[in-house]
C-alpha cells in the first residue's frame, strides 16, 4: 500500500539498491577487463603502494639483469678469442717442432720461418678482435678489468679481470724476437711457446670460473625478479573466475532491482484507481 505521493522511501530504497547494483557490475566489468583488482590507490591504497615499491625494485633488477648479460657477452667473446689463441698456438708446437730439425735447406726454413711469422700475426689478430661493446679485456686496455652491478641496490658488482694476451707481454711469451732462424732459435722459441701454451690454459681456466660467477648470479637475480612480479600479481591481480560469478550475480540483482522499481512506480496508479468511478 502507498503511504505517501512525495518522497516515497520504497522508491528511494528501491533505487539506490539499482544503482548500487549498476556500480558494481561496472567495476566487476572493469576488473575483468582490466585482469587487475587495484588500479589505483582509490582501489586500495595499502596493496597499491606495496605494488609500487616491488614494481620499482623489479625495475631495478631488470637494469642488473642487463648489466649481467653484458658481463656474460664479454666473457664470452674473451672466451673464445683465448681457446683461438689457444688452438693457435699448439699448432705452432708443429711448426717450431719442425724447425729444429738440423737437416732443414734453407728453402726448407724460409718456408717454417714465414709460417711461424704468420701465426704470430694470427694470434696479435684474434686478440685485437675479442671487443664487444668497446670493452677488450685480453689487450691490456682493461688492467684495472670491468665492474658491473649485481643487486638492486648497486652494493654489489662483479668484476672480470682485464688481461693481455699479446705476444711477449707475459701470458703469450713468444715475442717478435723468436724466430726460427738456425736450430738454437728455434729451441728457444719451442721454450716460450710451451710457457706459453701452459699460461694460456691457466687463464681460460680463470675466465671460465668468472663466467660461472657471472651465470649464477644472473640466475639468482632472474629468481629474485620473478618472486617479485608474482608478489605484484597476488596484490593487484584480479581473480578471473571470482569477478565472473560475480558479474553473474550483480546482473541478476540489476534486474531484479529494476523489475522492483517498476513494482514501486506502479504503486502510485493502484491508488489513482481508488479514486475512480
Amino acid at each position: 500500500m502507498v503511504e505517501r505521493l512525495n518522497n516515497s522511501t520504497g522508491v528511494l530504497a528501491t533505487l539506490r539498491s539499482l544503482q548500487t547494483a549498476a556500480l558494481e557490475l561496472s567495476r566487476s566489468d572493469g576488473r575483468l577487463a582490466s585482469t587487475l583488482r587495484v588500479t589505483s590507490a582509490r582501489d586500495d591504497v595499502a596493496a597499491f603502494h606495496s605494488s609500487e615499491i616491488m614494481k620499482a625494485q623489479g625495475g631495478s633488477l631488470n637494469a642488473v639483469t642487463m648489466s649481467l648479460s653484458r658481463a656474460e657477452s664479454i666473457s664470452d667473446t674473451a672466451i673464445a678469442a683465448a681457446e683461438k689463441v689457444s688452438d693457435l698456438l699448439i699448432e705452432m708446437k708443429e711448426t717450431i717442432t719442425a724447425a729444429t730439425g738440423e737437416d732443414l735447406t734453407e728453402e726448407q726454413r724460409a718456408t717454417w720461418m714465414s709460417r711461424f711469422a704468420d701465426q704470430k700475426k694470427q694470434i696479435e689478430a684474434f686478440i685485437r678482435n675479442a671487443t664487444f661493446d668497446d670493452a677488450n679485456i685480453l689487450d691490456g686496455s682493461k688492467p684495472q678489468g670491468v665492474n658491473f652491478i649485481a643487486d638492486s641496490e648497486a652494493n654489489v658488482t662483479l668484476s672480470i679481470a682485464g688481461r693481455n694476451f699479446l705476444p711477449g707481454i707475459g701470458i703469450v711469451t713468444l715475442d717478435t724476437h723468436h724466430d726460427l732462424h738456425n736450430v738454437q732459435n728455434a729451441y728457444e722459441a719451442k721454450a716460450a711457446l710451451e710457457q706459453s701454451i701452459q699460461n694460456v690454459g691457466d687463464q681460460l681456466t680463470e675466465m671460465v670460473a668468472e663466467r660461472k660467477r657471472i651465470e649464477a648470479q644472473k640466475g639468482f637475480v632472474g629468481k629474485l625478479a620473478d618472486a617479485l612480479a608474482a608478489g605484484v600479481g597476488r596484490l593487484v591481480d584480479a581473480d578471473l573466475a571470482y569477478e565472473s560469478a560475480l558479474i553473474q550475480a550483480l546482473q541478476v540483482k540489476q534486474q531484479l532491482a529494476a523489475q522492483a522499481v517498476g513494482i514501486v512506480n506502479a504503486a502510485p496508479q493502484t491508488l489513482l484507481s481508488l479514486f475512480r468511478g
